[in-house]
């Protein structure tokens, strides 16, 4: 296999933002393990070492006055003669060994005979809690839709066991092509390992909205507050909801936590290192998560977790803590006990950092390459 051509497609930009996720780390896994590595896209705005970058360019076409479920079907079915005749050609002069490709529906088909002409595999990474969600119409149509663009491929990765158990409870014709790999961390990027810079901080990192429990983690905060009067809470992530945002500010102030919760907002990836470093628990407090890559991040650095029971949330188990979606009373005993015992803390990040040798990306590629392989 070495030296084979590898071909990952990510239909539309690859920017800087992606620098530390799968689309940019999966690539650069499969170079650094001695493929020849062959990164197509729309548009790419940052350079991967060792990673051939192929742009097909992108289409937008006005919509005009055409209602949005007919323009949605003519900018699919324009994406796939536009990006279909252009990867005709670089399959057939590359010849990859394999071919894995985020889920786009449409070109499942075009890859898929190909693979059967060329003698290449398809494989469609889903980044996906395995739920399909909307009215009853919807449910079906997206099921049937599911099951029957399944056919066009070889191998379906997905980013956890959960989501595979909840996408055969809708699907159940999937099982047979569903794997479950899980998301990596990127060593390059963030560096990972003990740190001897640890105060008495309590860490999330996630976008300012509803979806990621926020409110729950501020509320178990306070019933903890008291006893552990010289910790704080700090809140990583971009506000992406202004309201939202605002009900936090103001539970903050009727819970009596101004000076102890500290909103900081987005960071570099420089500036979230040094979090990282400095905080001795991290919460992720979710109600929806297909993976959760700041789990991952956070036991990279050595942090005790303390997380939800959502999409990638058993990464956690043995290594830290799971509690219920909203489940504040639970959110807070756990906050309790780890704030209350060094010891404990302790042990819980050297079972962290074992753990995450595994997930790296280099290896999370190592195992992608031993499922096709069992295919």
């Amino acid at each position: 296999m070495h030296h084979a051509t590898v071909i990952t497609i990510v239909p539309g930009v690859v920017n800087g933002v992606m620098i530390k996720k799968d689309p940019v780390c999966i690539p650069y896994g499969f170079a650094r393990l001695g493929f020849r590595s062959v990164l197509v896209v729309g548009k790419a705005l940052v350079r991967i070492p060792g990673v051939e970058v192929y742009e097909l360019g992108l289409i937008n076409p006005r919509r005009g006055r055409l209602p949005l479920y007919i323009y949605n079907a003519l900018n699919s079915l324009a994406s796939v003669i536009y990006y279909g005749v252009r990867l005709v050609g670089l399959l057939i002069r590359e010849r990859p060994l394999f071919v894995l490709t985020y889920y786009s529906p449409t070109l499942l088909p075009i890859l898929y005979f190909l693979g059967r002409v060329l003698g290449f595999r398809v494989v469609v990474k889903m980044d996906w809690d395995g739920v399909i969600r909307g009215n009853r119409i919807k449910r079906v149509v997206r099921a049937l839709s599911l099951a029957f663009f399944s056919r066009f491929v070889n191998l379906m990765i997905i980013e956890s066991y959960e989501a595979l158990l909840n996408a055969v409870r809708f699907v159940p014709s999937l099982y047979s092509r569903l794997r479950v790999v899980y998301n990596g961390w990127c060593r390059e990027v963030l560096g990972g390992g003990l740190s001897n810079e640890r105060g008495k901080i309590v860490l999330t990192v996630a976008r300012v909205e509803p979806v990621k429990g926020i409110h729950d983690l501020i509320r178990a905060f306070s019933l903890v507050a008291g006893k552990h009067g010289d910790w704080v809470l700090r809140i990583v992530g971009p506000v992406t909801d202004k309201d939202y945002f605002n009900e936090l500010r103001r539970l903050v102030g009727e819970l009596g936590l101004d000076g102890r919760v500290e909103f900081v907002g987005a960071v570099s990836d420089s500036e979230l290192v040094r979090e990282y470093r400095h905080a001795s628990i991290f919460v992720l407090p979710s109600y929806l998560e297909s993976f959760g890559i700041a789990r991952i991040e956070a036991l990279a650095f050595g942090l005790p977790v303390i997380t939800t029971r959502t999409g990638g949330s058993e990464i956690v188990r043995g290594v830290g803590v799971i509690v219920e979606p909203g489940d504040v009373h639970n959110l807070a005993n756990a906050l309790d006990r780890l704030m209350s015992n060094e010891d404990l803390r302790r042990e819980l990040s050297l079972r962290a950092l074992e753990r995450v040798q595994s997930l790296t990306y280099e290896a999370v590629c190592m195992r992608i390459i031993k499922e096709i392989m069992n295919v």
